[in-house]
């Protein structure tokens, strides 16, 4: 009598518990997904001022995709916003499976940081990621070249 009322104990906070773990699982996974460019971004705005060279990002809306590089290659391919055959990449990545980069407000879907830290060619804008009709995410690069993430519930109410 005992174990079945601990098996039962059991099961009912299985029940309650199982689903509760699997949405956190699934923010973590958007946390997770964020940070990477979240960190390619700011990377990208160190190498520009340690390089002294403009750092471009592509962002691949369809393939959720993303690469970073240096922007200094010789003759016509310095300073073209292009990845040239001359050019370092600084990183590349993918997003998750279940992850969509749903918007990229970038000019061109191209973010990039000049030698002083600021947004190259003053190309502000956002990013923007969901995991599922319920966790948006938005990172956004300002004027200064600052850096935030803020969240959303329906991906119209940002906090």
């Amino acid at each position: 009598m005992e174990l079945m009322i601990v098996i039962s104990i059991v099961g009912i906070l299985s029940f309650i518990a199982i689903p509760n773990f699997y949405a956190m699982l699934q923010k973590n996974k958007l946390r997770a997904g964020t940070m990477d460019i979240v960190s390619c971004l700011q990377e990208m705005k160190l190498r520009a001022i340690r390089e002294n060279a403009n750092v471009i990002a592509v962002f691949d809306v369809e393939a959720n995709t993303y690469t970073a590089f240096l922007d200094n290659g010789e003759g016509a391919a310095f300073g073209n916003w292009t990845l040239d055959p001359s050019e370092t990449i600084i990183k590349q990545g993918s997003l998750t499976k279940g992850i969509n980069m749903y918007n990229c407000t970038f000019a061109k879907d191209i973010a990039g940081f000049n030698s002083r830290g600021f947004p190259a060619g003053n190309k502000i804008g956002s990013i923007y990621l969901k995991m599922n009709d319920r966790n948006f995410r938005r990172i956004v690069v300002n004027f200064s070249g600052n850096i935030r993430v803020q969240k959303s519930s329906n991906g119209k109410q940002w906090t």
